[in-house]
């Protein structure tokens, strides 16, 4: 359309007013121009595609051809940068997402990114490549925020490992570990109660709030994604998703009065939160390898954390700074010489001492302060190698792993790859029986002192209770919705 001519004077009174209607008229009825493209955000368009079609050959572990893009920082540091801001033509991302060579073209051996997702990708660039997360150090899946999960299967067809679970307060109720959900069962009749759906694809830790209201649920998809979140025990809602990892949440607790939460993850890190508001209060990343467990002290002034690198880490429990790392399951001199994962950490209650438990034939009992005084440095190495320190070893018997510990009322139950649960007398340090009847490695367990009852659940997805007075089993299903009727049946739908 052409501009209107200059005038001075009303359009109204040079057109009159047939001319005006039919001109505004003919100005709304005609195509809009092209609207201009909306500015490209990294987080919300690119940061996905990276971690979906980058990240697993350029990420914090593999770096194939020299590459990181896991973080933005490591997309733009270095001599020669991946991304030259405000030129695509120098960049070697944009370079290597558009080859025609299959040799040069990223992702290889994959489809490569649709001419849109590569243009989204240019204009970024062309614009000055800027950043619009909160942190340039940190993972891109960490600043996505929580995922939307899928509904778990309305009926299992076949069993999924009991990674978790937990009584209820009082006893009466079982929350297990599934697939996608959380299944809650009788405890008395192994008869399925109802199912609290739309939580991440594993979970691995389930604790319930002193009230038993609330689920403090950890777990996700290893090596991609963690999630700890609190759940209404009854509907399965997400009340809060307290955080995201860059892996599987291992472990969750909440503090015995309740007002804090820790997890650890598979990500190495340990964190610590305020339930009532969701407040991340600290997060530390001093392990090596992954945080396998993790525990409130009972004067609630410590943390521990147990880890695959062999090591106990104790932080002060309000700011998260270390207090001391406990090196019991890495001694290479002595009777319990060994170097082995430790896979659980528990605090005996109203007491200082720790347990800890993992490879190698031994639960180990300590002190966080004792094994504080007895750390030293390099120059007496040798002489604390050869110390005996103040340690004490409960010899389990287990020819495998232990995975997990319960503890109560001076006694500590252990969880092992034997598939079978052993129960020991925490003052004499003597074994008071054994569980036997799974026929898998027992990853699960969680013991009700005042009700005298211990759950247990293994890899084949079988879940026991057993009464701890007798050693009697009392109740067997396999943790499987919809299927056979020794497998429990459903009374509820699925959420």
């Amino acid at each position: 359309m052409k501009p209107l001519p200059k005038t001075k004077s009303c359009p109204a009174r040079r057109w009159g007013r047939g001319a005006l209607a039919a001109f505004l008229s003919a100005l709304l009825l005609a195509p809009a121009a092209s609207a201009a493209p909306a500015e490209v955000s990294f987080m919300r368009d690119l940061a996905p595609l990276l971690i979906g079609r980058c990240t697993a050959c350029h990420g914090a572990i593999k770096d194939e051809g020299n590459f990181r893009l896991h973080t933005f920082e490591r997309l733009m540091e270095g001599d020669e940068p991946v991304v030259v801001a405000g030129h695509p033509e120098k960049s070697e991302l944009f370079r290597r997402l558009t080859a025609t060579d299959p040799d040069e073209r990223m992702p290889r051996e994959d489809n490569a990114l649709t001419p849109a997702q590569t243009e989204l990708f240019r204009r970024w660039i062309l614009a000055g490549a800027k950043f619009d997360g909160p942190d340039p150090k940190a993972l891109f899946k960490t600043m996505l925020g929580p995922r939307e999960h899928p509904a778990a299967p309305a009926v299992y067809p076949t069993p999924v490992p009991v990674l978790t679970l937990a009584f209820a307060p009082g006893g009466r109720e079982l929350a297990v570990g599934g697939y996608h959900e959380i299944t809650v069962w009788d405890a008395r009749t192994g008869l399925l109660l109802r199912r609290l759906g739309r939580l991440p694809e594993k979970i691995q830790a389930i604790a319930y709030s002193a009230d038993g209201t609330r689920l403090l649920v950890g777990g996700g998809t290893p090596g991609d994604y963690g999630e700890l979140a609190l759940v209404d025990a009854q509907s399965g809602a997400r009340l809060r998703v307290l955080d995201t990892f860059a892996d599987v949440v291992l472990s969750a607790v909440f503090r015995d009065d309740g007002r804090r939460v820790a997890a650890a993850s598979a990500d190495q890190t340990v964190r610590v939160y305020d339930p009532a508001d969701g407040r991340r209060l600290w997060s530390q990343k001093l392990h090596a390898d992954w945080a396998t467990g993790v525990a409130f002290s009972p004067d609630q002034r410590y943390v521990a954390s147990s880890s695959k690198d062999k090591t106990v880490k104790i932080y002060e429990a309000e700011t998260g700074e270390l207090y001391t790392t406990y090196t019991g399951h890495n001694k290479m001199i002595g009777k319990y010489a060994g170097q082995n994962p430790v896979y659980a950490v528990k605090f005996v209650p109203g007491s200082p001492v720790a347990l800890s438990a993992g490879g190698g034939g031994w639960i180990q009992l300590w002190e966080p302060e004792k094994a504080h005084d007895e750390n030293g440095t390099a120059a007496d190495m040798e002489d604390r190698f050869k110390s005996a320190g103040h340690a004490r070893y409960l010899a389990h018997g287990a020819a495998q792993e232990v995975f997990a510990l319960a503890v109560g009322n001076g006694q500590v139950f252990a969880a092992t790859a034997d598939g079978l649960v052993k129960q020991f007398d925490l003052e004499k340090l003597a074994e008071v029986r054994a569980y036997p009847g799974h026929s898998d490695w027992v990853y699960a367990l969680d013991y009700d002192g005042a009700a005298g009852r211990l759950a247990t659940g293994d890899y084949s997805g079988e879940v026991r209770v057993w009464d701890t007075n007798t050693g009697a089993c009392l109740v067997t299903f396999r943790a499987m919705p919809g299927g056979p009727p020794s497998a429990g049946r459903a009374l509820t739908a699925v959420k």
